[in-house]
Order: C-alpha cells, then sequence, then structure tokens
C-alpha cells in the first residue's frame, strides 16, 4: 500500500507547508528584508509578487496595514504603474489548509464585485511561490477608529455624512447579493483633507457572505466583531 509523503513544516514557523510550496512566504518575506537593497524596483526581491512589491519602514520591518483573521495586508508598489497598492496575503499558519484558502478566494472574488467610491476596489488576484494573494487600492488616510481615538465624540454633521458614505457603500455589496457581516470603525477608511472629509470607504470584505449562501458558516457558529453585532 502506498504511503502518504508527510508534509514538511516551515523551519521558521513551524507551519506545515502544500506540496507545491518550497517555503513558507511570510516567514521568507521577513527573512528578505534583512538582506533587501533600499530599491523598490528590485524585482528578484523575496518581497515581490509577481509586479508588486511590499515597501519597508525605516527599522527593515514591512510596510504593515492591518491584519485579520484570515491575512496581512501590507503597503506595496505596483513596479509597472508606480504607484501606491495594498497588498494582502493569506497568513503563515493557513498556508497549507484548504478550507481557508477556499475562504480568501472567496474574499477576494466578493470584494472584486464591487465597483462603488465607497468601497475599496480589487485590482488583482495571483499566486505566488504556492500561495495566493490579492491587491487593492491604497488609501491614504485613517480608520474611522483611529479618528475616535483621536478626536473622541465626532460632530453631528461628520458622524452623519460618514454614515451615509458607508451606507452607499454597503448598499452597492447588497446589489452585488452580498452581506458584508463584520462593519466596524476599524473596517472604515476616511480620506480627510485640512480636517475636511474628502470620502469614506469600507476596506473589509474577509467574512462577506453571499445572501442565498449557506456554505461559509457552520450553524450555530459565530462570525464578526461581538462588540458591533
Amino acid at each position: 500500500m502506498a504511503t502518504t509523503p508527510a508534509k514538511r513544516a516551515c523551519p521558521e514557523c513551524g507551519t506545515l507547508l502544500p506540496e507545491e510550496a518550497e517555503f513558507c512566504p511570510v516567514c521568507a518575506l521577513r527573512q528578505a528584508l534583512e538582506t533587501q537593497s533600499d530599491s523598490v524596483l528590485d524585482r528578484s526581491s523575496e518581497l515581490c509578487f509577481e509586479h508588486y512589491q511590499v515597501l519597508k519602514n525605516e527599522d527593515g520591518t514591512p510596510m504593515e496595514l492591518g491584519r485579520g483573521g484570515m491575512g496581512v495586508t501590507y503597503k506595496a508598489i505596483d513596479t509597472h504603474l508606480r504607484c501606491s497598492v495594498a497588498l494582502k496575503i493569506i497568513r503563515a499558519q493557513f498556508i497549507g489548509n484548504e478550507s481557508a484558502r477556499s475562504r480568501f478566494l472567496r474574499e477576494a472574488r466578493a470584494a472584486a464585485s464591487v465597483r462603488h467610491s465607497n468601497v475599496a476596489t480589487v485590482h488583482h488576484l495571483g499566486e505566488s511561490r504556492g500561495n495566493y494573494f490579492y491587491v487593492m487600492e491604497f488609501v491614504d488616510g485613517e480608520t474611522l477608529e483611529a479618528l475616535i481615538r483621536r478626536r473622541g465624540r465626532l460632530e453631528i454633521d461628520l458622524a452623519l455624512e460618514i454614515v451615509t458614505q458607508v451606507a452607499a457603500g454597503l448598499t452597492a455589496i447588497h446589489k452585488q447579493h452580498l452581506v458584508h457581516r463584520d462593519i466596524k470603525p476599524s473596517n472604515i477608511m476616511l480620506s480627510l483633507e485640512e480636517g475636511r472629509l474628502e470620502n469614506v470607504k469600507i476596506i473589509d470584505l474577509g467574512l462577506a457572505k453571499g445572501v442565498t449562501e449557506d456554505t461559509l458558516s457552520i450553524a450555530g457558529s459565530f462570525v464578526g466583531t461581538p462588540v458591533y453585532c
């Protein structure tokens, strides 16, 4: 009887690797940052995902924009168009988990189906070294959560404008037969110009679900962020 070959594990973090992957891309990203040159257009660096390259902070760490249950989002540059983007890759512990990979793909495709000024646009879905990633527009600004922490209670007019734009984004999401399921201040980006609100964008559809779909959740299970539900 043929035996199933044992899965290899990343020597750095211990994550089980899929058969087609040679190494854990998250650990490779960290290692590459230690030796990367200053040129952001060095395509040979492991910081590159196709023609997108993750940027780094002054201390050499990846320029992280946020992290959720499924993935980590970094600020990157499109080396073809020379513009900033947000690049999301699946978290290291989920690399060998086919269910998690499928969910990550559903997230990317759900976000890409929505085209609206109040929802962050997905530009590209790709695969690099056996792992999926997707690229979104980079929203320059701060989250609603950060604004509230910085300024406290918001003025009525500003709060109403934010709610109005978020509602418009959710309407666009619903028109694609999706339910967001995790609306909260940290998932809402605000673009401010001299203290004036320019635009509001919903930035994370990681828990989005089709209104007729019953395969993403287990009956009796909980999704989303409890304090905002």
